[in-house]
């Protein structure tokens, strides 16, 4: 649907953790809200990898950059539920108007307005997204919840490739939504440039400062956009040891 084909990349696209999203390797990471997480098979098994990161907004984690490709988009889908998990919503009944869009947006069929089956939700929250009466209602610290299971999770990839893991992150076209979204927003900052490293938790930090100082003259900064601060997740990430927040610029021009 976002055009990454063969016939556009020149390079295969592989479904990582296989067809059916159930294709992964537990990785122990000992962290303090997971233990252990599930790589997409084919990410844990590969020789090497480079995380290409278009830098962006994100309503959940505030920015999408090196460490959310690693603590979300390398894993399964099993990966994916746990740090999803803490955001299992409820419905508020007196703003719920019965029109179903929730349900049409929900794809483990756990709503039945004006309730949420918590047996079968898995926290991911399109749900409130497309609730147009603000009628569900996450957890009031869903959000910092899933942004540190984020960053440990960010830890298992890195380690099944231990030190085989460039980053690249693309400071360009800064859109408040993620590339997944079915929409795309006006650019909330100027573009910046390339940014390239071998540790995520340093080419975040660098990536986030940079935008920052972009927004600073108009007393912006990168949490403005969703009201959602990133650091959360990129400290939580250098915490278990994905790398660190110090970093030095070079001029490679």
């Amino acid at each position: 649907m976002n055009g990454f084909t063969h016939a556009s990349m020149n390079a295969p696209f592989i479904v990582a953790d296989g067809l059916r999203g159930g294709d992964g390797k537990e990785i122990g990471i000992n962290g303090e809200a997971l233990g252990s997480i599930t790589v997409a098979s084919a990410i844990a098994e590969a020789d090497s990898m480079i995380v290409i990161s278009h830098g962006k907004g994100h309503p959940t984690s505030g920015f999408g950059g090196a460490v959310k490709h690693l603590g979300m988009g390398c894993l399964d889908r099993a990966g994916k539920i746990k740090v999803h998990e803490v955001g299992k919503p409820s419905i508020d009944p007196e703003k719920c108007i019965l029109c179903g869009d929730c349900v049409e947006v929900c794809p483990w069929g756990a709503i039945t307005p004006p309730v949420i089956d918590h047996t079968k939700c898995c926290g991911e929250l399109s749900c409130a997204d497309a609730c147009q009466q603000e009628a569900i209602i996450p957890p009031p610290d869903a959000t910092d919840k899933m942004q540190k299971r984020l960053g440990e999770a960010a830890l298992g990839p890195i380690k099944a490739l231990d030190g085989r893991i460039g980053y690249i992150n693309w400071v360009y076209d800064l859109t408040p939504g993620c590339d997944c979204f079915n929409f795309s927003g006006e650019r909330f900052v100027e573009d910046i440039g390339i940014l390239a490293g071998q540790d995520p938790v340093a080419i975040d930090s660098a990536t986030v400062d940079l935008i920052n100082g972009r927004m600073k003259p108009d007393g912006k900064s990168i949490y403005n956009v969703w009201g959602v601060n990133p650091w959360i997740h990129i400290e939580a990430a250098e915490k278990i040891g994905c790398g660190s927040k110090k970093y030095e610029l070079k001029n490679l021009e």
